[in-house]
């Protein structure tokens, strides 16, 4: 019964995340709508919407990154190890995630840090913090530790581990 649960709170955090995804690339897109009518509809373009929409292009990329592209689409290394060695391919698997979630564990304080000095200086047309503008690159660092080390503990059932 627990595992239903857990399953069903997985599934609506899932949900949850490609909603907030869609939400961050709509309101890219409108930005650029609402650019292209004011250059070449009204003749005045405004610079408000092409920092937005560079604002949200980056968090779009990351958002999706950490969020809403399942782990075994990411890019990968696959080393040849014959089908007849599962055990082998299961501790390929996991030491490769285990050193991918190492790398980004070890990188959260530097993040943090360089996020915490961009406070002071602001996006020049929207005046927002540039420690703002770029904290989803912690979220997305954070998040890609907890994927890696929930697929080394329970590996998706399409994983390069052998273990279909």
């Amino acid at each position: 019964m627990r595992s239903n649960k857990s399953t069903r709170l997985a599934e609506r955090l899932a949900r949850w995340a490609d909603l907030v995804g869609a939400g961050i690339f709509a309101v890219l897109f409108l930005s650029l709508v609402v650019q292209v009518v004011r250059r070449f509809v009204f003749g005045a373009p405004a610079a408000w919407t092409e920092e937005l929409a560079a604002i949200t292009f980056i968090w779009v990329i990351f958002w999706g990154t950490a969020f809403t592209v399942p782990l075994h689409s990411h890019v990968a290394v696959d080393f040849v190890v014959p089908r007849f060695a599962p055990f082998a391919r299961r501790v390929l698997y996991a030491l490769g995630l285990a050193v991918l979630a190492g790398c980004f564990l070890w990188a959260l304080p530097g993040i943090a840090d360089y996020l915490r000095f961009m406070l002071r200086e602001r996006t020049p047309v929207l005046d927002w913090p540039y420690g703002v503008v770029y904290s989803v690159f912690l979220a997305a660092a954070f998040m890609v530790v907890v994927l890696c080390l929930a697929a080394i503990v329970r590996p998706p059932r399409s994983d390069p581990s052998g273990k279909a």
